[in-house]
């Protein structure tokens, strides 16, 4: 017999038994099924529901919290979950970490891995790594089915919600652990795993608790010279990998929510060997790219800092294009894909920044401070991803497509600026509107972007080039037009639910002011030094 949880009994509402229910989880509440059903109606106060039901599920978070403190232990709280975690999930996710994600997560070794799958029944810091790479693999890859092939060569089917559970099956374990203890590789391992998940599923805040967790820790590590001998110097190349994805996430993190960071480049940080496979040559390019990204950059960018001057950012940019050779020989798709995106994607917070500052000039010998340098970043990036298979587009997540998204926002506040007459190439060219529309496309069919990105691509568009939606909704084949995104023509107050997009009121304004040019800039349009600028394109 079907059985409702105990949250949709008590909204008495209809619930689809999943784990958690779709109810549960965009009213953000615990889905348990611990009720016993009883014949009787519904007493007490009948009135908001909801809130009665967050109200009690947060005091029995803040009774459980208190025991903690009390002293009582919480040892035998955790059980596992029997058949969540099927052998054919485990063979399945490994086979696609190392065969797709191994190229740009460098952080972890085949055949430790199968000695902690060996002894995830015996050891909680085993079980906690298995459970919560799992749990990214399947998240990572936006729960589409039939992804994995069983070892005996069988499809398996995971998808969000099966990712859902593994997550939360991971948390569940990880209260077991000491984290105030000596971190463990595994230890930083499976935060920076839990930073993925919930990332992938949208929770950015919570994301950012357990990516600054993982630096936290890995900062706190003792260097020792005798680190399990018997994986050797192995081991400490992974330490080397970890500590430059860590880097590499919290910059990128930090630029996209205005966060500060935790990790520095010193004279003790550990470099990337030379004499390594392509895999860590893709990472060294990475790190190249977002290592000037340092505190100074950041104080300028969160406007804790104003002292700059416009050869620091004509630098910045210079090291930003000689991070990555032009032609990368001897990597793989998904490593370039992720390797030029992000390296556009640097190019535009640069001139973000400049435009930010009032640096930009028509009469500048650089490029890079001139307005309409986010026409050739639009190039690049065009001509870079065009013939990429997207399946490596799609393996780095909803991370890539946020940065495709920033791309085109920019693209879009020039093109608002400059003459429709202007903007127009030979019909043997490709012109500004033709990569807007590449970008529309690839946001269109990356995951995330349709439900995530492309409604408020459409509605910035329609707001500052509304010739131009009827071209875009014709090339991206949508049969109502905007009107299938209604909601995004009918005023300029920001009225969206967290359930219809994956965010809040307060992160939609966000996302809609990422790379929207300052009202002083605009200003500047209308003047004779970047009119004659912008006629030159």
């Amino acid at each position: 017999m079907k059985k409702a949880c105990d949250a949709c009994r008590r909204r008495k509402i209809k619930c689809d038994a999943k784990h958690p229910c779709t109810h549960c989880r965009l009213t953000t509440l615990s889905c348990t099924y611990l009720a016993i059903p009883q014949r009787k109606g519904r007493q007490g106060e009948k009135a908001n529901v909801i809130s009665a039901l967050r109200a009690a599920q947060t005091n029995n978070v803040v009774n459980s919290v208190q025991l903690d403190r009390s002293g009582l232990a919480r040892t035998g709280e955790f059980t596992r979950h029997p058949g969540l975690l099927p052998s054919e999930t485990i063979v399945g996710c490994t086979e696609f970490f190392f065969t797709r994600l191994h190229s740009t997560l460098p952080i972890l070794n085949r055949e430790k891995f199968q000695r902690d799958v060996i002894l995830m029944n015996d050891s909680i810091e085993s079980y906690c790594l298995v459970v919560s790479f799992c749990a990214f693999v399947i998240i990572q890859t936006g729960g589409v089915k039939h992804t994995f092939s069983g070892a005996d060569g069988s499809q398996l089917e995971a998808d969000i919600s099966h990712g859902r559970a593994l997550l939360d099956e991971a948390l569940a374990a990880r209260r077991q652990l000491d984290i105030l203890a000596e971190p463990m590789f595994e230890t930083v391992t499976v935060s920076f795993f839990l930073y993925g998940c919930h990332v992938g599923l949208g929770l950015q805040r919570q994301g950012w608790f357990f990516l600054r967790e993982a630096t936290t820790l890995y900062s706190t590590r003792t260097f020792k010279s005798d680190d399990s001998p018997e994986e050797g110097i192995y081991l400490e190349l992974l330490w080397q990998n970890l500590y430059w994805l860590l880097l590499v996430s919290e910059r990128s993190h930090a630029i996209r929510r205005y966060r500060p960071i935790t990790l520095q480049i010193t004279s003790e940080t550990p470099e990337l060997s030379e004499s390594l496979s392509t895999v860590n040559i893709g990472l060294k390019y990475l790190a190249e790219l977002f290592r000037p990204f340092d505190e100074t950059f950041l104080a300028l960018w969160n406007k804790a800092d104003a002292l700059c001057l416009p050869p620091s950012l004509v630098g910045l940019e210079q090291r930003i294009l000689a991070a990555v050779p032009a032609s990368a020989i001897g990597l793989s798709d998904d490593q370039i894909a992720n390797l030029r995106v992000s390296q556009q994607w640097l190019r535009t917070m640069v001139w973000r920044l400049s435009t930010s500052l009032g640096f930009l000039s028509s009469s500048s010998v650089n490029d890079c401070m001139t307005f309409r340098y986010p026409l050739q970043i639009a190039k690049d990036l065009t001509l870079s991803t065009f013939k990429l298979p997207q399946q490596s587009m799609e393996i780095h997540g909803i991370g890539l497509t946020e940065k495709v998204y920033d791309v085109a926002c920019t693209l879009t506040d020039v093109l608002s600026c400059i003459p429709s007459i202007e903007s127009k190439t030979s019909s043997f060219e490709l012109g500004p509107e033709d990569y807007l529309n590449y970008f529309f496309s690839l946001i269109y069919r990356l995951r995330g972007g349709k439900s995530r990105f492309l409604p408020l691509l459409l509605r910035i568009v329609n707001q500052t080039l509304p010739s131009l939606i009827a071209p875009i909704t014709r090339h991206l084949q949508i049969p109502g037009g905007i009107s299938e995104y209604g909601v995004l023509a009918t005023d300029l107050r920001f009225g969206y639910d967290e359930t219809m997009f994956g965010f809040h009121d307060t992160e939609m304004n966000l996302w809609l002011e990422r790379g929207r040019i300052s009202t002083d800039v605009r200003d500047r349009v209308e003047q004779r030094d970047i009119r004659s600028d912008l006629q030159s394109t």
